[in-house]
C-alpha cells in the first residue's frame, strides 16, 4: 500500500447516495484474464465496481484513492507496465 492509498475500513456509506462513500474515493480494479480493453480500470467506488462486475464479472480491488487523478496515474502505470 503506498502513502496514498486508503483502506476500505475508514470508508462509510453515504446515506444520501448508496453509490457513494464518505469521503468520496476512488478505486481502480484488475479485471479477469480474457477481458477486452485495458487490464486494470479506474473510477468512483463502489458505483465503478458494480459497472465493471456487470460487464466482465468477477473483478479484483487493487487499490482506493480519495484523490480521483491518482486513481487514474496507477491505472496508467499499471496498464503501462504490461505493454
Amino acid at each position: 500500500m503506498d502513502k496514498e492509498q486508503i483502506s476500505p475500513s475508514i470508508l462509510k456509506s453515504d446515506p444520501n447516495n448508496k453509490n457513494w462513500t464518505i469521503p468520496r474515493s476512488y478505486g481502480v480494479w484488475e479485471l479477469p484474464s480474457g477481458a477486452i480493453g485495458k487490464k486494470y480500470r479506474y473510477g468512483n467506488n463502489p458505483i465503478r465496481e458494480k459497472e465493471l462486475t456487470n460487464e466482465f464479472g468477477l473483478v479484483k480491488l487493487i487499490a482506493l484513492y480519495i484523490n480521483r487523478t491518482t486513481a487514474s496515474e496507477y491505472a496508467s502505470r499499471l496498464n503501462d507496465a504490461l505493454k
